[in-house]
């Protein structure tokens, strides 16, 4: 990387310590913004656009569809789950000495050190919390209790798979790659252990991604937009909140987000896949 290169990323990381909430803010709308958009047009277009693809689907047939439906669900799951997966490879491939997303992650630690004032930090403290174990393990523990005293077997399976195995896949992804924490001596938090993936990014995202879809599940279309709002603020504040408190660096938090898009994703395909196997068999 040349010197011009070090400076252009330098002035830029500078450029977002400075304007850190404006821009998370812009971030959070403009997110909020295409999720509102994208579940509309799902609902009101999805069927008739996917019906095609359906048609042609070379494992269509049988009765109401089911089998062609089983086979497209197993294909887009599967498909989020290589992007997400190639994602967080690309990442672990860009942070080692002299790589660009590396020099851009310390230049941002030491900008957001500089101009973070006390008040932010507060903020982004109270903010991370949600995305404690504290928090998510008890939240966890609850859901799991709820699905179970229901007969949600299946979906019981799936909670414990995504949450309990997503933490325990991070934390051996952690030591896989032994990367240090960035210095955040302004002790409105303290993290210890490895860094990379961010386990507060990838937790926040199982746990509340996996809450989104039993809500949606399990109660009326009118409840499901605002949930995904609620779920995608949390999942973002909560990401950007370690990066702001220096206990991340940001390209952590981007493959804490991929790794948990990737394994929420099969653990949605597989639950998906299931529940239309079992309507198939009572049909």
């Amino acid at each position: 990387m040349s010197a011009a290169e070090a400076a252009q990323l330098a002035a830029l990381a500078d450029f977002a310590a400075r304007h850190a909430i404006v821009l998370l803010l812009a971030l959070a709308t403009l997110l909020l913004l295409s999720v509102w958009i994208a579940w509309h047009l799902l609902e009101r277009h999805g069927p008739r656009l996917l019906a095609p693809l359906a048609r042609t689907w070379p494992f269509s047939g049988g009765r109401g569809q089911l089998p062609g439906r089983f086979g497209l669900l197993l294909l887009l799951g599967f498909a989020v789950t290589v992007t997400a997966a190639m994602s967080f490879f690309e990442l672990a491939g860009e942070i080692g000495a002299g790589d660009e997303l590396a020099a851009f992650d310390l230049a941002l630690a030491a900008a957001l050190a500089r101009h973070l004032d006390p008040a932010t930090l507060a903020l982004a403290s109270a903010v991370t919390r949600f995305g404690d174990p504290a928090v998510l393990w008890p939240l966890g523990l609850a859901v799991t209790i709820g699905l179970a005293w229901r007969g949600e077997r299946w979906q019981t399976a799936g909670w414990i798979a995504a949450t309990g195995g997503g933490p325990l896949l991070n934390f051996l992804l952690k030591q896989l790659f032994e990367r240090s924490r960035p210095l955040h001596p302004h002790g409105f938090a303290q993290a210890d252990g490895f860094s990379f993936p961010s386990g507060h990014a990838s937790g926040s995202l199982l746990v509340y991604g996996m809450l989104t879809y039993l809500v949606v599940r399990h109660t009326s279309p009118r409840w499901h937009p605002p949930v995904a709002a609620i779920a995608l603020l949390l999942i973002v504040l909560v990401g950007a909140s370690r990066v702001l408190l220096q206990v991340h660096w940001f390209s952590d938090v981007l493959a804490g987000w991929a790794f948990a898009t990737a394994w929420g994703a099969l653990c949605i395909a597989t639950l998906e896949a299931g529940r239309l196997a079992a309507t198939a068999r009572i049909d």
